[in-house]
């Protein structure tokens, strides 16, 4: 096993060690979208403590429907913020990635797929080293996946039919931008929830996603019911499915 403090390759760059910060809000996004200096301390701290790579809280790929804390991405005025971001976490030796959202709103953008675009390009911007996109958290991918998804007339959509945005989203940021960036996926190793996302589900979606471009997969578990056990390690079986799906793809 490799130690947690050796370098590691990733698409032909490097990352210093296998320390990895995951994505979670850090209580100190404005409502204005905007990167403050407080926030940047916050992640400039993560990068001296030492960690390989940090994937930042979300980034709204449009403008949440009510008045949220967040970070934005969808215009180019919040670029000086987000580069001052990048420049701290890099001046430490770190990598850092941003984790593209689309908030949840009550219909689907018909521009879903070029927000992300959009925010991807003006992440290589700023000059991170690479994205994901979420299919874990509460956002409109997320929701799009889930199998207690249904349509109008109550039929729930077959799985290729639910991941199909998210696949076509992958494509065209790995297509346009894979060269320079790392393309990632957070993603459930299941949803232990009724009518959530089963583990074959969450399998099916990993080997599509990497076969789509994917680079770097997180993989959590957030989604559970209070009779579940929980103990030390007791994701990491399914966790280990994942990787190994993933690995054959």
């Amino acid at each position: 096993m490799a130690d947690l403090f050796t370098p590691i390759q990733v698409a032909g760059r490097q990352i210093a060690n296998r320390i990895v910060m995951a994505p979670a809000p850090s209580g100190l996004a404005g409502t204005d979208g905007f990167c403050h200096g407080a926030l940047t301390s916050f992640y400039e701290r993560r990068a001296q403590a030492g960690v390989g790579l940090i994937i930042g809280e979300p980034m709204f790929i449009y403008a949440p429907p009510t008045l949220v804390a967040h970070l934005g991405i969808w215009h180019d005025c919040f670029l000086p913020g987000l580069r001052r971001l990048v420049a701290a976490a890099h001046a430490f030796g770190s990598r850092i990635a941003f984790l593209l959202e689309a908030p949840a709103i009550a219909q689907i953008p018909t521009t879903l797929i070029d927000d992300y675009v959009q925010a991807t390009w003006r992440a290589l911007a700023a000059g991170a080293d690479g994205v994901f996109i979420s299919i874990a958290d509460d956002g409109m991918l997320a929701r799009l996946v889930s199998p207690s998804r249904a349509t109008d007339n109550g039929v729930e959509p077959v799985m290729n039919e639910r991941i199909l945005p998210v696949l076509t989203i992958l494509e065209q940021m790995r297509h346009l931008f894979g060269r320079r960036l790392w393309i990632g996926l957070r993603m459930p190793a299941a949803e232990l929830i009724p009518n959530g996302l089963s583990h074959q589900d969450a399998r099916l979606i990993a080997r599509r996603a990497v076969a789509a471009g994917v680079q770097l997969l997180d993989v959590t578990l957030t989604r559970y019911t209070a009779d579940v056990a929980r103990f030390p390690g007791w994701t990491l079986p399914l966790v280990a499915g994942i990787r190994r799906i993933a690995s054959e793809a």
